[in-house]
């Protein structure tokens, strides 16, 4: 078996970056480190594991989970994000996501990264114990109300705000404005729930939000 080709027992990585040079760094290292494959941009859909670096994640970031989960061919595919802030509202997105680890950036060397993401894919977690309570406390509060989680229809509350602009006439160009967001983001939003959902265009996220009562 050559270097390249894949072990039965490695992790095969997809991975995004706040910035090319940590891409870049990932990339070189994850492809040096036994029981790990990297897979090209084009076939990050059969990922085992998404390996996120960010700093502070941000909606982008939150965008990029979603989009690994709803483009996936992998029922098994999980995240591991490697940042220095997360909110708490975010966890809880980002583990609806797939998200299973969050190691800190700042405290974090590269041997600890790739042992994180071989253990995900053999079902491990790891998460610092601020961030565990952070989440058990958000699920408290989902539990209480219920409608601050999930929409009907399993649409996500930004999801509803795009469509509900959407569904007003606006173009993405406006929604990224009003919602200040970039237009990318917004258009990775609709992406994501049209491929989520199974639904053909934006036009039929929008007749489908309403008739589930989202809107």
């Amino acid at each position: 078996m050559t270097s390249k080709e894949r072990s039965p027992a490695s992790a095969s990585i997809a991975v995004r970056a706040a910035d090319p040079v940590s891409l870049q760094g990932a990339e070189v290292l994850l492809r040096g480190s036994e029981g790990t494959t990297l897979l090209p941009v084009d076939q990050a859909d059969r990922a085992d594991v998404v390996l996120i670096l960010a700093n502070e994640v941000t909606e982008e970031t939150m965008t990029w989970m979603a989009e690994a989960s709803a483009v996936s061919s992998n029922p098994d595919m999980r995240i591991v994000l490697v940042a220095d802030r997360i909110s708490r509202p975010r966890l809880a997105r980002a583990v609806r996501h797939g998200l299973v680890s969050v190691l800190p950036r700042a405290q974090t060397g590269f041997p600890e990264i790739v042992e994180a993401v071989v253990a995900s894919r053999a079902g491990g977690a790891q998460m610092p114990g601020e961030l565990l309570r952070s989440l058990v406390e958000e699920m408290r509060t989902l539990l209480r109300d219920p409608g601050g989680g999930v929409l009907p229809g399993g649409f996500e509350g930004r999801e509803v705000e795009v469509l509900r602009l959407l569904a007003e006439g606006l173009d993405t160009t406006e929604i990224a404005v009003k919602l200040n967001y970039s237009e990318r983001t917004i258009k990775n939003i609709i992406f994501a729930v049209t491929r989520r959902l199974n639904l053909r265009n934006r036009t039929h996220a929008v007749a489908y939000a309403m008739r589930v009562g989202a809107l």
